[in-house]
């Protein structure tokens, strides 16, 4: 794995209890697994609404689907004796 190194501006107080709970030598390593999980869950927020605005869309041809089927799958129902 490539490391990179970068500067970033945190407030003192954030950086302070960062650095008191997390050893030296972990630090690093500590921030790019913290990264890497919360852009794993930006990702998976990201795939959630498109999978939601895809059902929205799609509400109207579901409805027409269940319409045009609802009688073919009530015929079979009394068929089975169900």
């Amino acid at each position: 794995m490539e490391l990179v190194k970068r500067t970033y501006t945190l407030s003192a107080d954030t950086l302070a209890q960062f650095e008191q709970a997390v050893m030296p030598g972990k630090r690093s390593t500590t921030i790019d697994e913290l990264l890497r999980e919360w852009l794993d869950r930006q990702r998976r927020e990201r795939l959630r609404q498109e999978i939601i605005e895809g059902c929205q869309a799609m509400a109207d041809v579901y409805l027409e689907i269940e319409r045009d089927f609802h009688p073919a799958e009530e015929e079979v129902q009394r068929a089975l004796g169900a």
